[in-house]
């Protein structure tokens, strides 16, 4: 017993227990269509190696580019889309986004440096802690960068690295109770006049903008909170001629693609104390439910919702050009993973010739993909455990798969896992495989 009242604990559990789970049901069928379409074309591909690799796909990057750009662009406020480099670095997904019209948002020295290696014109640099090193890169290259200040201290060091006669323009980073554990970065919003007033005193800096990133944004209502928050506390605490100072205010990214994944019953938390007993009682698990599908908003959604916001709550105070950090809602398309089946064990369980180490953690054993054989495919999905080949038993891939069987050599597609996994893939055991170009 955990808890000194054992019979409060068992309340708090059945309370939980109880509560009623309001997921979005439902498959994402139609994404297996589209990706059989292309079953030609990528079993062409495949012919040429026998190992794993990444299928960048050109069309479906430009694609969601142009996609982000003409939601927000019908909204005639002067804006910049900035790609989040963190997201997917893959120096071809650079380049296109530069050729797009977008921005580089980078987060180090080495994303700031590949983001100059594509010829990026417009970068803006956030991230904490930045290192002596990283600040020197910056206020090189000052014509194409913009600092996202992150601390007092990071200004004033900025200023200590700034020669007689250089300038750099900036912004400061501030955070609110909505940003929880992303309090990490940047100042508090109560300190933020304290923070532009601090500021005067180093002309050198061109303290220009105000970044408020979120990360993973499933609905519009915490982009209209921190723009009505944001507003509320300019109106208050900024004079006149300071409000005239902000060029730019950066609302960030967190903007999250829509029906591409799911996660399983036990990423809930009742699912979880579930998944637990029946682990601890060595009991096999049913759920009503195989998986849970995110049906988050749509670019235009997001877009209509932001812009309503900014209409209310900031652009009757301020003028300025609004900055926008999509990665995950740009890059989730632009690559898929291609395996094969190496081992059949059994019916229901077999092992492929790809370890989670493509893509950096044990993602698959809570998050649902659609994964598709395509030597057999079919559209509906057998119950099968699949496992990569490292020698790791969270090594994971999937518990169905849209196959009419498993046969050893089938050739298997995770579609749609560009977003934070080619970024975080590892030489763990295995080594990280090769990019085949989809055109």
């Amino acid at each position: 017993m955990l808890l000194k009242n054992q019979s409060a604990q068992e309340k708090l559990i059945w309370k939980l227990l109880k509560q009623k789970v309001t997921a979005e049901r439902g498959s994402l069928l139609a994404i297996v269509r589209q990706t059989l379409k292309l079953k030609k074309k990528i079993k062409a591909i495949a012919a040429k190696t026998s190992e794993p690799f990444y299928l960048f796909d050109v069309k479906s990057l430009i694609a969601s580019i142009k996609d982000f750009q003409s939601s927000f662009g019908k909204y005639k406020f002067d804006q910049q889309p900035y790609y989040a480099v963190k997201s997917n670095h893959y120096p071809e997904i650079l380049k296109i986004a530069v050729r797009q019209g977008m921005g580089l948002d980078v987060s180090s020295g080495r994303e700031l440096e590949m983001a100059l290696d594509c010829k990026a014109k417009k970068i803006i640099f956030s991230g904490p802690g930045k290192s002596e090193s990283e600040l020197k890169l910056a206020i090189k290259n000052r014509a194409r960068v913009i600092i996202q200040i992150d601390s007092f201290r990071e200004l004033e060091k900025i200023a200590a690295l700034l020669g007689r006669g250089e300038k750099i323009r900036a912004g400061i980073r501030i955070y609110t109770p909505l940003h929880g554990s992303w309090s990490k970065f940047g100042i508090a919003l109560d300190d933020l006049a304290r923070f532009w007033q601090a500021a005067k005193k180093y002309p050198q800096i061109e303290l220009q903008g105000i970044q408020c990133h979120m990360s993973l944004n499933l609905e519009v209502q915490p982009y209209q909170e921190i723009i009505r928050i944001l507003g509320k506390y300019l109106k208050i605490h900024f004079s006149k001629s300071d409000l005239a100072q902000i060029k730019f205010i950066d609302l960030g990214g967190g903007f999250y693609p829509t029906a591409l994944d799911g996660y399983y019953p036990w990423a809930e938390p009742q699912g979880e104390i579930i998944k637990l007993a029946a682990e601890y009682f060595d009991k096999r698990l049913d759920f009503f439910d195989k998986y849970f599908i995110f049906k988050t908003p749509t670019s235009s959604q997001y877009a209509e919702s932001i812009f309503q916001a900014i209409n209310l709550h900031l652009k009757p105070i301020v003028k300025s050009s609004y900055f926008f950090e999509p990665g995950r809602i740009i890059s989730a398309k632009s690559m898929h993973l291609v395996m094969r089946v190496a081992d059949v064990k059994s019916s229901g369980n077999v092992i492929l010739n790809a370890g989670n180490n493509m893509v950096g953690w044990e993602y698959y054993t809570t998050y649902y993909f659609p994964v598709i054989n395509l030597t057999h495919p079919a559209l509906k999905e057998i119950e099968v455990a699949m496992y990569g080949n490292l020698c790791m038993p969270e090594d994971f891939w999937g518990h169905y798969c849209y196959a009419q069987k498993m046969t050893e050599n089938d050739l298997i597609i995770i579609p749609n896992q560009g977003a934070y996994t080619y970024a975080w893939a590892q030489d763990f055991i295995k080594p990280i495989p090769k990019v085949y170009k989809l055109i």
